[in-house]
């Protein structure tokens, strides 16, 4: 007989909302959870969910994949998880120190069938009647789902965030579709720019079709009006869309209401809110939005302009901004400089990818509209940041060394791992093919790239967040071989100390005396590289393939005094490019390239260097694009860009078709909020070739369940269907197999497929952990997981490892259990 239900817990209060740059206020019954379980799993500890853990363990999850019925009041142990009544406080917070590494468990019964808005915040994902959607892994308040509830018992399991405390309440939606105010991503107006201004806000679809053909209209007062057409926005669920706001002509008030109204296809309003916008001259500090080639989202960057002297080409100051600061706050802490300006790009949130994968890109998109923007110097662009921003630095200066003439950590610590603190021991081989994924991330082992510029670290000695064993241990790894580095330890100082760490003028007295020397000037050239998918050049040197992915690949050059002869030594390099005409070489020249010797008599502009089978290197011509390169390289990340579609197969049983389905839109939701992203999501019905070009597709699904499979996957090396996996020979039966993998879109020389697969539901539901999102993680090209990957973590893969140069399994390095 089943225990009394938990509906009791709930209580009904009427809560107003005040949001910041909304005009009204709203008024919303909400059902408020005050009782529930919690559990924890070991003793606590600091963020374990925060720790980068390909596959953390929790064993609640499976019980609720299996029986969507599990009560914690009905457990008798057998589970092997221990639970606790617990009560939330007054104010409808749930606290308790088990929530550092366990869950929460709620449940309501429910009158009737009806759409509620789940709102909650403190949590890493939600498990409703045991189908995963995404969390509020860091306490915004942004996290809300439209969710079906079943009449009868509806449960709830939140797993915990990155602190020991979560909220959870539900309520009716307003509307079909409505607008949020969660997320907002605005421009600032600018008084001498002419045109519409795009912005971007979240759209709550609470209905069981997906809605298409919808607008946003957008006015201001004295200006008039615009109308943008809305992508998609799939069932149950919200997405950030993009929306233009009509130029203003000639107001220069400091704020403008700007009115956004939700029509319907045939004009009727859903949802209208007035939002505030700053209106400032283009030489103060303001935020500037743009439409993202990773997803076609909307993100912004800040700038603080320098009063520079007309006639002086600017310098331009790359700053990268620490966790939970963003960048607006990061370029306000400048003062404006009279030789450069400031910009600061987003890291696609406070938090974003702690400016790894696509913060790292996000990063990438910025500096190249800030050299448009500015068009500063090339010889003067530096990089310096703040905490999580000063490791960008320390990052992004060893993964693009040619880019800076001097980098200035601030606060920061090298790599990630290093200050999180909590990582796994690295034990068996397949946890080393994870390590060895993450290879790009460990910038020590880039760390002779330094020698491309000038570093300055910055560093308070009484550091409380970012502990100056940091700053100390980059002052020794430097120290062994950089002739060009300053170190300043601020007594007493903490995470920010001074009037302003970021902002020192000695660090900025540094950047000033170093210039990035042309590519002709280089004579001497090192660099490191662990993918050519994430950083293949440096000057006038390209590292196209490698022998063993994602290992260290490493050539040394040099340039003779006469410019007739070329040295150099190799480690872990298939196939370089050499730019001559950038080298400033003379001919005929001499290639000395490890133990071969190769002569070129005529000039020529560039040369491709290919190792033999014997391991000698002789002239070749570059792989063509169906191999792997600079623009298409793996790991499993590497599919989420180039305008990014989630397809889901609707082939299957009805089960299997709801799990493609809830799989993507999870994905898509993670996506959302840690990166501030706007995934399209379609079935495999509606996709085609044509209408997605060049567009990176990740397909949920099997060959059987999914119709797009065999279009985009049938030459890969890897086949799955129900019941069976193939691997080049290897064949693995059963329903419980899983995969994660990475092919070249087959009609396409830049986009990628990504592949999340199962060979029955019990092997896609082991699979719908979505930890590539975090920051930190590493997935190799091919990932192989077993159902009990969420009690044996490493112990549940079967198989890790890369593709060949030819994306097949058959040249490749892999790792079988």
């Amino acid at each position: 007989m089943r225990k009394q239900s938990l509906a009791p817990m709930l209580v009904l209060i009427l809560l107003s909302g005040l949001f910041s740059g909304i005009r009204a206020q709203t008024n919303t019954d909400q059902i408020v959870f005050t009782e529930g379980w919690v559990t924890g799993f070991g003793a606590p500890v600091k963020y374990p969910r925060y720790a980068r853990s390909e596959f953390p363990t929790d064993p609640v999850i499976p019980l609720l994949l299996v029986d969507q019925s599990f009560q914690p009041a009905d457990q008798k142990g057998d589970s092997g998880v221990n639970w606790e009544a617990i009560s939330a406080d007054e104010k409808g917070i749930f606290k308790h120190d088990l929530l550092a590494s366990g869950g929460l468990y709620l449940e309501y019964t429910s009158p009737a069938e009806k759409i509620v808005i789940f709102d909650a915040s403190g949590h890493g994902k939600a498990y409703i009647n045991g189908v995963p959607r995404e969390g509020d892994h860091f306490g915004f308040g942004t996290s809300k789902h439209p969710v079906r509830l079943k009449k009868g018992l509806n449960t709830f399991y939140l797993t915990s965030g990155r602190n020991p405390e979560i909220r959870a309440s539900l309520y009716a939606p307003k509307s079909p579709l409505q607008l949020s105010t969660d997320q907002l991503t605005l421009p600032d107006l600018v008084w001498e720019e002419k045109g519409f201004k795009w912005a971007g806000i979240k759209v709550i679809n609470g209905t069981e079709k997906a809605a298409s053909s919808y607008r946003i209209e957008s006015l201001v007062k004295g200006t008039g009006k615009m109308s943008t057409s809305l992508p998609t926005i799939e069932k149950l669920t919200s997405r950030s869309v993009p929306f233009r706001i009509p130029e203003l002509q000639g107001v220069q008030e400091e704020q403008v209401e700007v009115q956004v109204n939700l029509l319907s296809a045939g004009g009727n309003k859903l949802s209208s809110l007035t939002l505030t916008l700053k209106n400032r001259p283009f030489d103060s500090l303001h935020d500037r939005t743009f439409i993202s080639g990773i997803d076609g989202s909307l993100q912004y960057y800040s700038v603080q302009p320098g009063k520079v002297p007309e006639g002086l080409r600017p310098a331009l100051f790359f700053s990268t901004h620490g966790a939970g600061v963003e960048a607006r706050g990061q370029a306000a802490v400048y003062t404006p400089k009279d030789w450069g300006h400031i910009i600061a790009p987003t890291n696609r949130g406070p938090f974003g990818f702690a400016w790894e994968d696509w913060g790292r890109l996000d990063a990438l998109e910025v500096l190249d509209i800030g050299k448009d923007l500015f068009q500063p110097d090339p010889q003067k662009i530096y990089l310096t940041g703040h905490s999580m921003g000063g490791h960008a630095s320390w990052y992004l200066g060893a993964t693009y060394p040619d880019y800076w003439a001097a980098i200035g950590p601030c606060a920061g610590y090298a790599e990630l791992h290093d200050w999180i603190e909590h990582t796994r021991k690295i034990v068996t081989a397949t946890e080393r093919m994870f390590e060895r994924a993450g290879n790009t991330q460990r910038t020590r082992l880039l760390s002779r790239n330094y020698l491309h510029f000038g570093v300055y670290i910055n560093h308070g000695d009484a550091d409380q967040v970012v502990p100056v064993r940091h700053a100390r241990q980059m002052k020794q790894v430097l120290a062994d071989f950089h002739p060009d580095f300053a170190y300043y330890e601020y007594p007493g100082g903490g995470h920010w100390y001074g009037n302003n760490s970021a902002d020192w003028p000695p660090l900025f007295d540094f950047l000033k005396n170093h210039t990035l020397p042309t590519s002709k000037e280089v004579r001497s050239l090192e660099f490191y590289t662990a993918s050519p998918g994430i950083s293949a050049s440096s000057n006038w040197l390209t590292i196209y393939q490698q022998t063993h992915p994602y290992q260290l690949s490493h050539v040394d050059l040099d340039l003779g005094a006469d410019s007739l002869s070329l040295s150099g030594v190799t480690e872990n390099v298939a196939v370089m490019q050499l730019d001559l005409s950038m080298a400033g070489v003379a001919f005929p020249l001499s290639i000395q390239m490890d133990e071969s010797k190769l002569v070129l008599d005529q000039a020529v502009s560039e040369i491709v260097l290919v190792r033999n089978d014997s391991g000698a290197w002789e002239l070749g011509v570059l792989p063509g694009p169906e191999e792997k390169g600079p623009r298409r390289y793996g790991n499993f990340k590497d599919a989420f860009r180039h305008q990014v579609v989630f397809v889901y197969g609707t082939q299957g049983s009805p089960e299997e078709n709801d799990w493609n389905f809830y799989k993507a839109r999870y994905d898509a939701e993670t996506f959302g909020y840690r990166g501030n992203g706007s995934i399209e999501m379609v079935s495999d019905s509606q996709f085609s070739l044509e209408k997605y070009t060049d567009r990176g597709v990740i397909l949920y699904g099997n060959s059987d369940t999914n119709r797009a499979w065999k279009t985009l996957l049938g030459k890969s090396s890897v086949q799955v269907s129900n019941g069976e996996m193939k691997v080049g020979d290897r064949v693995l039966s059963g329903d419980g197999w899983g995969c994660y993998f990475i092919q070249p879109r087959p009609d396409s020389d830049i986009a990628s497929v990504g592949v999340v697969a199962g060979t029955g539901l019990k092997g896609l539901k082991a699979m719908h952990a979505n930890q590539y999102f975090m920051a930190g993680t590493a997935f190799p090209d091919l990932t192989v997981i077993g159902t009990g990957v969420f009690e044996n973590e490493y112990e549940a893969v079967e198989g890790a490892g890369f593709f060949g140069n030819d994306w097949r399994v058959e040249t490749g390095d892999f790792v079988w259990k």
